[in-house]
């Protein structure tokens, strides 16, 4: 199953009002080991770009990333809003230079659990690529 995005599906489903997501992989804060991942999330005021930091929950059978306790208990359960962005172009762009994202590593909405599964199951390494 392909599940990630080429960069002009990624475009396209912006432009439709779909959002899209990339997971980024791990992430320390405070001594606490969790991992990342960032949502473009479009709206009528633009973009949003959204980053999440949630606990690394140690476990090879639970799935599901957005379940998991923000590493910073102030952040919103959607993640923290970054800024909000004109175009889907200036989104994907912000994502690519600011939080090291990818262009051939998005994905729909919701298959960001899918990449965190194979994540855990491959022994977390330091950086998914």
């Amino acid at each position: 199953m392909v599940r990630h995005l080429t960069p002009t599906f990624a475009l396209g489903a912006l432009c439709r009002g779909k959002e899209i997501e990339q997971f980024l992989g791990p992430v320390e804060r405070g001594g606490r080991r969790g991992v990342r991942w960032i949502t473009l999330s479009p709206g009528r005021a633009g973009v949003g770009v959204y980053l999440n930091e949630v606990e690394d929950i140690p476990s090879e059978t639970f799935r599901d990333i957005t379940y998991q306790l923000p590493l910073d208990p102030d952040d919103e359960t959607w993640g923290k809003e970054i800024t909000t962005v004109a175009t889907p172009e200036e989104a994907i762009s912000l994502a690519e230079r600011e939080f090291g994202a990818t262009a051939d590593r998005w994905v729909n909405q919701a298959f960001v659990s899918d990449e965190y599964y194979d994540y855990v199951t491959s022994g977390r390494p330091d950086r998914t690529d």
